[in-house]
């Protein structure tokens, strides 16, 4: 939804020697072990919980992707984010942007703050635990699988779903549903999809969009909502 990557974006923000760092280790690091470590050591720089807040609130958010959000709570859909994040920076730019009542759930790595002020994150699925996915998702969560999971508690409750993704972990879910998949072009998930070498069909109908004011549009679309800017 937001217009950054929230994990790169508090260190980008707080500490150019630690956001190179993602850059040196992302590729011998999990992804979320590797957060976990680095804001261990943004807090040993002496970055309070203020600040990362203060940050966090800054990430750019497009007026028309919130539009679309509201939009789709009026017409009493029901908002799910899965992201590959963590709670408690979800929670607090949804907090921050005045939206955050408009999300029924949120499945992401768990993160909490100890009495010091420092932000500790856990994968959501643990090492010993490992989901077995046959679409190679992150270890550390299958998107996939929550949805699922989510689905089957809730058997008769929707009469559609819209799946919103850009990454390579979004396309477990993309082959779980049936409806519409809205896919946000440049990214990873687009390039795989559109590749001359993906052969394998999805069920449901894919609208590609740019930025928050073409996904508006698609949403109006596919929706046929009303949308009236604040």
């Amino acid at each position: 939804m937001i217009d950054n990557n929230s994990d790169p974006w508090v260190f980008e923000q707080l500490s150019k020697e630690l956001a190179k760092k993602i850059d040196d280790l992302q590729r011998k690091v999990q992804w979320t072990d590797l957060m976990h470590m680095l804001l261990e050591e943004l807090h040993k720089e002496g970055i309070s919980r203020q600040q990362i807040e203060d940050a966090l609130a800054k990430i750019p958010f497009s007026p028309a992707m919130i539009e679309s959000l509201k939009a789709i709570k009026r017409s009493k859909g029901e908002i799910i984010i899965l992201s590959d994040a963590n709670t408690e920076y979800i929670d607090i730019i949804l907090k921050a942007y005045g939206v955050r009542d408009l999300i029924s759930l949120i499945i992401s790595n768990p993160a909490s703050w100890d009495e010091n002020g420092r932000l500790h994150v856990k994968r959501l699925i643990p090492l010993e635990d490992p989901h077995g996915c046959e679409n190679e998702c992150a270890v550390n969560l299958c998107k996939g699988r929550e949805l699922v999971n989510y689905l089957s508690l809730h058997p008769k409750k929707f009469d559609q779903i819209f799946y919103v993704g850009d990454s390579y972990n979004d396309f477990c879910p993309a082959t779980k549903i049936n409806d519409v998949l809205l896919i946000r072009k440049g990214f990873y998930l687009e390039k795989f999809l559109t590749s001359s070498t993906f052969k394998r069909e999805l069920n449901p109908k894919i609208v590609y969009w740019q930025d928050g004011n073409d996904f508006l549009k698609n949403i109006q679309l596919e929706f046929k909502l009303e949308f009236k800017f604040e």
